[in-house]
């Protein structure tokens, strides 16, 4: 896998088996072991996993419920149910709901490590063959966030690579260095990769400067989908930093317009995504930005809440997130 340590989630109640079990994976990756699905389905959430292994009849609800979850939440990741029943609609009904494999009890334990190794391969197949790499650049910190912090998570959800570039610290907005560690503790919650540029906060130009910092990020991450202002803003920053990506993008196949507290009323999008289910962790990433919270109204969360409410009446979602689609191709405009 492509951090070298496959997180594997195993479901099963009983803490003889489970420790067996927790003990073969270990050959394979970092696991993490839940004895409920009410457990695990608050772990889903928490990060990237590259395989799940759950036990159909847990204490509550089943494992083919985890596995409907997973599928929600990890469309990439592989699954595996086991059971001590060996009836064959017990294992028809699991792969219906999506599970990549079903075993019975007594468990071979060489054949059940290499089940497991299979999956694991199977999950890494799939994360190649839809590679997606996303890159949201924003002029200050929080703009990103602001704009696109609930499509960025759904986005680290799907396995997708993650990637967050400030061209500016905000120093005219507070301290620089309190606004850098802000940066940084929002990119955890997000799980993105933070870069940070040190141009000058107020007067960003659209010129070569301001591309090539991009450019240099959109190479690093081989970027499949770029982030960016909308041009119609207010803010110079803002214009300037639109300008300029579109420049730095020009090889990129996927490039869209967010919204920020200073877009003018000519902002048409085009493109709402629905963020029901991430909108509390997006609060939680905005959160990480105190100094700002607590001076900006524009990040008051029922503003927050009301904002993504009122988007969400061009889409089947109760919250979304608006978008301006500037490009959407199977390869860019340019030679990148």
């Amino acid at each position: 896998m492509a951090s070298g340590i496959s997180p594997i989630l195993l479901v099963e109640d009983d803490d003889v088996l489970a420790g067996l079990l927790v003990e073969i994976l270990g050959g394979l990756g970092e696991v993490v072991w839940s004895a409920s699905a009410e457990e695990a389905e608050g772990r889903l959430g928490s990060r990237q996993w590259d395989l799940i292994v759950a036990d159909v009849e847990l204490p509550g609800r089943t494992g083919i419920e985890v596995v409907e979850r997973v599928r929600a939440l990890h469309p990439l990741c592989s699954t595996l149910i086991i059971s001590g029943r060996s009836s064959f609609d017990y294992a028809v009904g699991a792969i219906r709901a999506g599970a990549d494999d079903y075993l019975t009890k007594p468990l071979d334990p060489t054949a059940f490590f290499e089940k497991a190794r299979e999956l694991l391969e199977r999950t890494r197949a799939r994360r190649e063959r839809g590679r997606v790499s996303v890159l949201a650049v924003g002029a200050h910190p929080d703009d990103p966030e602001i704009g696109v912090g609930g499509i960025l998570l759904k986005h680290a959800a799907h396995g997708h690579s993650v990637a967050l570039l400030t061209l500016t610290g905000g120093e005219q907005g507070g301290r620089q260095a309190q606004r850098a560690e802000e940066s940084r503790r929002a990119a955890e919650l997000l799980g993105a990769r933070l870069f940070h540029q040190e141009l000058v906060d107020t007067s960003l130009t659209d010129g070569g400067e301001t591309i090539s910092a991009i450019k240099e990020v959109i190479d690093e991450v081989a970027a499949t989908a770029v982030y960016t202002h909308t041009p119609r803003d207010v803010h110079q920053d803002h214009r300037n930093t639109h300008h300029a990506s579109l420049v730095a993008a020009r090889g990129v196949p996927r490039v869209y317009c967010y919204q920020s507290p200073s877009t003018t009323v000519e902002f048409r999008p085009t493109r709402f995504v629905g963020i029901d289910d991430v909108l509390e962790r997006k609060l939680e990433v905005i959160r990480a930005y105190g100094s700002q919270v607590q001076i900006r109204r524009y990040l008051d969360e029922e503003l927050l809440r009301a904002t993504a409410r009122y988007w969400s009446r061009w889409s089947r979602s109760r919250f979304a997130e608006p978008l301006e689609v500037v490009r959407e191709s199977d390869s860019g405009n340019g030679d990148g």
